[in-house]
């Protein structure tokens, strides 16, 4: 399957594409515009006036080739600190916000369009992933309640293993049936695959946790940045092919453990514990590079085949199903998020401020996965003419939801007032931090490199002195800007305070874990606690 997939694009139309990339990348450092968007924009008119030969886009390419690299990169890069305050809401909409909107878009399209249910519900799963690399993008520009940004990523981390599931699932029904299930037939499917859901969800799990964690232990025993370098793109890669090697029994046939979330636990496992129990500070610069570079260069190749795959004369002869199309999955989006947003907030499970909700509604982009799954559709399932119509309302939502979703994101973050462009003065005040910190961590490196003899007290007093004297400058600056704009003092106070209440909450966890308080009392802590970080 493999060699398929690489098959499928030569070494010639990668070259082509990256220049492609990286002119694009050019321009966009100029116009306000995200990098993703304007990659599609830009393959959409490379499509329209055939000014390259068409690339396809299929399945295995996807799947086997972009995806884990992409999975592996957001998740080295995410802080299980971050996850775990926010891990209820995550899971929530990751797994029952999929299943709603699989369930609004399917019946709701059968109702408008007159297409089978399971037609429909195929439709739903393909469309339910969300993928937000222009709102992150935007969001990493913008001074952000790191909780949002959590929230956002760990979501479309784990809501694509989910999708992938579902989708799997109704595709073999199809397969099986076609489309004359009876309701007599589908009840026990409906028992029968959730608990295999549950198989597929736990395997890729527990793989990508061995797969993480055995990895983690063996860059323990080296210091060597490429080796080490080597062991992340084994967990990645190796994580996610095992998971789909390995069949899990039960009702519906074919189905396997989860990839997607094998090489997001293998990610997690390693960007959380490997990096800082077993990779050196220079070998874990190394490795944040090269997968920032892969994800980038991933994300350039997928969104500019998005657009080389888009046939805007398709669009224009279906656009009334399109359009049905987009204002249900926006409205299935919405449903699940609102919906479920209230429910966490009456079963304590977290709340979910209002205006964050209004932003997963807006930042549910959709992306190169959905085009992926609904090209791996059988040509002979549902017949040529409906497996068409599918594959173009897919490339209409994508296109709807990058284009004017995209664009408008960073204005809607503006506008709730959720975040901020940092002005000159605020760059320099956070470079003159970063700095500071970066010479106190120097100094205690030398310190503990002094003690342990592994250098001569006459350079560590040299370099000690540099040290001292650039953190005296620095703390210098920092009070004269203090002086002068005393924002930045009640930015800081308020960063301080919400992360003391973070440190309170893991507090209180910490004693109910451990018998030294009642769980009653301390989920009313909790919320207490909670209700102080949603007002700061």
């Amino acid at each position: 399957m493999q060699a398929h997939a690489l098959g499928d694009i030569n070494v010639h139309q990668i070259t082509l594409l990256l220049t492609i990339s990286a002119c694009v990348a050019a321009v966009v450092q100029r116009i306000k515009i995200p990098y993703t968007v304007a990659l599609v924009v830009v393959g959409l008119g490379l499509s329209f006036f055939h000014l390259i030969t068409p690339i396809e886009l299929s399945e295995e390419l996807v799947l086997f080739i972009f995806l884990p690299a992409l999975l592996f990169e957001a998740a080295w890069n995410l802080n299980v600190h971050y996850i775990k305050e926010t891990w209820k809401n995550i899971g929530l909409m990751a797994t029952l916000g999929v299943v709603l909107a699989i369930a609004c878009i399917g019946f709701g399209l059968h109702a408008l369009l007159h297409l089978p249910l399971l037609v429909c519900l195929l439709f739903g799963a393909v469309i339910a992933p969300t993928d937000p690399v222009s709102v992150v993008a935007i969001m990493k520009k913008l001074h952000l309640d790191h909780r949002l940004s959590a929230l956002v990523e760990g979501e479309s981390l784990f809501n694509d293993g989910t999708s992938v599931v579902f989708f799997k699932l109704i595709l073999a029904i199809l397969l099986t049936f076609g489309l004359t299930m009876t309701q007599d037939q589908a009840i026990p499917y409906l028992g029968g695959s959730v608990l295999q859901f549950l198989g597929v969800v736990g395997g890729g799990s527990i793989i990508g946790g061995v797969f993480g964690y055995g990895f983690s232990k063996i860059t323990r025993f080296f210091n060597d940045h490429l080796l080490e370098l080597t062991f992340t793109t084994i967990a990645a890669y190796g994580s996610f092919l095992t998971a789909e090697l390995i069949g899990v029994p039960g009702i519906v046939n074919g189905m396997h453990f989860s990839g997607v979330i094998a090489t997001v636990t293998a990610g997690l496992v390693m960007g959380n514990f490997g990096r800082q129990t077993g990779m050196s500070a220079s070998t874990q610069i190394v490795v944040s590079s090269f997968w920032e570079y892969a994800a980038f260069a991933m994300n350039s190749l997928l969104f500019l085949l998005v657009g080389l795959e888009i046939q805007l004369s398709q669009l224009v002869h279906y656009w009334m199903p399109i359009t049905v199309a987009i204002v249900v999955v926006v409205l299935a989006r919405a449903i699940a998020v609102y919906g479920l947003s209230l429910f966490a907030k009456v079963t304590n499970i977290g709340k979910i401020p209002f205006n964050w909700q209004h932003v997963l509604v807006a930042g549910g982009l959709r992306g190169a996965l959905s085009m992926a799954l609904i090209l791996s559709i059988p040509r002979g399932l549902l017949g040529e003419e409906l497996r068409e119509l599918l594959i173009v309302m897919t490339f209409g939502v994508v296109l709807f939801t990058l284009l004017v979703q995209g664009l408008s994101i960073g204005k809607l973050l503006q506008w709730l007032k959720l975040g901020r462009q940092a002005n000159e003065q605020q760059q320099q005040y956070e470079k003159i931090r970063a700095q500071m910190a970066c010479a106190l961590s120097a100094l205690k490196k030398l310190a503990h490199w002094q003690a342990q003899g592994e250098v001569t007290p006459l350079i560590a007093n040299e370099l000690s002195a540099q040290l001292n004297t650039e953190l005296t400058e620095y703390k210098a600056s920092i009070e004269a800007m203090h002086l002068s704009h005393a924002e930045l003092v009640a930015e800081d106070r308020e960063a301080v305070e919400k992360q003391l209440l973070v440190v309170k909450k893991a507090t209180v966890t910490d004693m109910v874990n451990n018998g030294f308080m009642d769980e009653e009392i301390g989920q009313e802590l909790k919320t207490e606690l909670d209700d102080r970080l949603l007002s700061t």
